[in-house]
């Protein structure tokens, strides 16, 4: 009878902790909380043994996920989520959405509402019913409590270094201030496998807004990924403007739909951000105006300049009307204490006076770079230089510049030097490889670039000399202004190659990426110079 006791007591704890609801390992500084939370963990696992599209694979945790839970790739969790995101586009911040309406691992009741935009995101309350019994069931096959509980340590020192990196600094205090309003609280959730950043927000018991920014970590030590005070900083503000802002833009859903033919001209380049309507489209050129002031106030100017070129190089064309328009909401705040929801629909005067003006200069503006202004183009001419000596050399070259054509196919030409001096490339972007002598289209118009390449020398506003120095910049087409060219060129053939760069800049001096020499943006009153 005493071993049949024992034995009942055993498997009543072993139920017990199987089943026991799992706690985010959180940290909090100011009003900011830093969290990992089991939810979008269990949302990963599901997410990175199926076909979702959205998902870092990349990353050494999401390979450790993919190692323990493989096992159950065939489970209706991972089936649901590669429907529910295909048939449906239930992908980006959707999911993440979803769980932080449920209560946590394993149990995953709904304890908040759905929002009516996650029940059209899913087709249906029905559908999210039956992932979220889904997502229970595989939480307790799976054994999600075991991985969870062996990588507690790491999600704590994930949660630890980041906190440590900020030294006691909310960055809500800033956009509180700025904003001139509250919300009930403020979480940010570290995932390492997610596929970016997204902010979301919770209806909260006492008529206020619990608001949370997701994030994938970006900076690593000691094997753990973690945030920079500089990141979070800037992630943050952004993803908990949504918060703010996107409520106020669905309680004036009517006037803004009146200026929707705005969207039009964006739409390849919005979608490409999975920006997919007009009223998304406004959220994230205020949210992004909204930085760009933050930047200004909090950093300095010549940085909010540069993310202002940024911006607009990545299509947000309205973006700079905007930002001079939140100058004005600045000064009420400060004379008249008005809020950001009180200044909301004056901020939507720019979209309804652009709806009615010619909005050439801002759709078609001038070229000002950055380097990736030209990498996104969809219309781009891939010129290879055939101007040496060492057929070895140039061939090399060429199967390289191949290799980004073909990436590029749907967007791109591959000419020759030759070629291209006979074509018309006036309504093309241009990315022009070699040295400056072995290209015979660089060499042709080298006088008109600020930078001089003589031997072993790179001479910007200052001397650099290296025999594997190199040098990659932006500066507008020779036969069109409003096209941009970028010039990947080097003292020697030989160090003629790609890096991993965000090339937010106009110009980088290199020999390798860890030894980056110089870069900058250019002066650009009439010609470009350093």
């Amino acid at each position: 009878m005493k071993q049949i006791l024992i034995i009942t007591a055993i498997l009543f704890n072993c139920i017990h902790a199987f089943n026991q609801q799992l706690e985010p390992l959180s940290k909090t500084i100011g009003k900011l909380n830093l969290t990992a939370d089991p939810r979008l963990e269990l949302l990963s696992a599901v997410q990175v043994i199926s076909d979702y599209p959205t998902i870092n694979r990349k990353v050494s945790y999401s390979k450790e996920l993919v190692q323990f839970f493989v096992k159950n790739k065939a489970h209706d969790a991972s089936i649901l989520t590669s429907q529910l995101a295909k048939e449906y586009d239930f992908a980006y911040n959707a999911p993440v959405d979803f769980m932080l309406h449920l209560s946590q691992v394993p149990e995953l009741k709904v304890v908040h509402p759905f929002s009516n935009r996650i029940i059209e995101r899913a087709n249906g309350k029905s559908n999210l019913e039956e992932y979220g019994l889904a997502l229970h069931h595989f939480a307790i096959e799976s054994n999600f409590t075991a991985f969870w509980n062996n990588k507690k340590s790491w999600y704590q020192k994930m949660i630890d270094y980041t906190a440590s990196d900020l030294s006691g600094y909310d960055p809500v205090e800033n956009l509180e201030s700025y904003y001139n309003e509250s919300k009930n609280s403020y979480t940010v959730i570290i995932s390492p496998s997610l596929a970016g950043g997204y902010g979301i927000r919770i209806p909260s018991s006492n008529d206020g807004l619990d608001i949370y920014a997701c994030l994938n970590p970006t900076e690593m030590k000691d094997g753990v990924p973690y945030f920079s005070w500089l990141g979070l900083i800037h992630f943050g503000w952004h993803e908990f403007s949504h918060s703010f802002v996107n409520p106020l833009t669905d309680k004036y859903k009517a006037r803004i739909e009146a200026s929707s033919k705005l969207y039009d001209p964006l739409e390849n380049e919005m979608k490409a951000m999975a920006t997919n309507n007009w009223g998304n489209c406004v959220n994230e050129h205020i949210i992004r105006a909204i930085y760009i002031r933050l930047m200004a106030i909090y950093e300095d100017g010549s940085k909010a300049k540069l993310q202002l070129q940024n911006e607009k190089s990545l299509g947000f064309a309205y973006i700079e009307p905007l930002v001079e328009k939140l100058k004005q909401f600045e000064h009420e705040r400060l004379t008249k204490d008005i809020t950001f929801s009180e200044y909301y629909p004056t901020l939507l005067n720019v979209f309804d006076s652009l709806s009615f003006s010619n909005n050439e200069l801002l759709l078609n503006p001038p070229f000002s770079g950055p380097i990736r202004a030209v990498l996104g183009s969809h219309k781009i001419a891939i010129i290879y230089p055939t101007n040496h000596p060492d057929t070895t050399i140039l061939q090399s070259i060429y199967n390289y510049v191949s290799n980004i054509h073909k990436m590029k196919s749907d967007v791109s030409i591959l000419c020759s030097d030759s070629a291209a001096l006979t074509m018309d490339l006036t309504d093309y972007s241009i990315m022009a490889y070699g040295t400056i002598e072995s290209n015979l289209f660089l060499s042709k118009y080298k006088d008109l670039f600020p930078f001089k390449i003589t031997g072993n020398t790179i001479l910007t506003d200052k001397v650099h000399q290296g025999t594997s120095l190199r040098l990659i910049t932006c500066l507008p087409n020779p036969f069109n202004n409003k096209r941009g060219m970028m010039v990947n060129t080097s003292t020697s053939n030989l160090n003629i190659k790609g890096v991993a760069n965000a090339f937010t800049d106009d110009f980088i001096v290199f020999e390798d990426i860890e030894n980056i020499l110089q870069k900058g943006i250019y002066k650009k009153v009439g010609t470009w110079s350093f």
